[in-house]
Formats: C-alpha cells, structure tokens, sequence
C-alpha cells in the first residue's frame, strides 16, 4: 500500500483554482477577438456589441445587440455560416497546429 500526505493543501487547491480562472479567461479573451472578426459590418455595432460578462465563476461572451440572432443564423452575405460555429472551428484547428 502506498500513502502520501499533501502539504499546503489550500495553497495547492488555491493555486489550481487561479490558473483554471486563468485559462477560462484567456479562452475567453480569445474568443472575443475571433467573434468580432467574424462578425459582419454594416455600420458596427454588432461587432462593437461583443462583451466578457464575468458572474461569479462564470465567463460568458455575450452580444446583446437585438438582431444578433438573425446574423448568427447566417442572414447576412458577409456570414452565410453565422458567427460562433466559424468562431469555435478557427480555434479549435489552431489549437490542433500547436499541438
């Protein structure tokens, strides 16, 4: 049988706890910036409508422009494929070039 003891384990848990903070708004941030890219320009606002909104422990990317639906819905020429599915597609193949 093996046994092991952690010291400092509130500092351990505490210090897990803030890179997982970190990494959320990082993926955040990240997010953000691809979001606003994709999104189409007419006169900007929906690009400028994009927003971290942090609440507690959650991180959530928002746009509370009221026609941001139809755009994501592909109503747009410039989005055909909407704004979030391209959005989370770049990330993930640039996250597959890095590994």
């Amino acid at each position: 049988m093996f046994k092991t003891r952690v010291l400092n384990l509130d500092k351990v848990l505490t210090s897990v706890e803030q890179s997982i903070r970190q990494v959320n708004t990082n993926l955040a941030k990240t997010l953000l910036i691809e979001a606003k890219k994709q999104t189409p320009i007419r006169q900007g606002r929906a690009r400028r409508g994009w927003r971290i909104e942090r609440q507690g422990t959650n991180t959530k990317v928002v746009n509370r422009v009221p026609y941001i639906g139809t755009l994501e819905r592909g109503r747009s020429k410039q989005a055909p494929r909407g704004i979030l599915r391209p959005t989370v597609q770049r990330i993930k193949n640039r996250r597959k070039l890095h590994e």
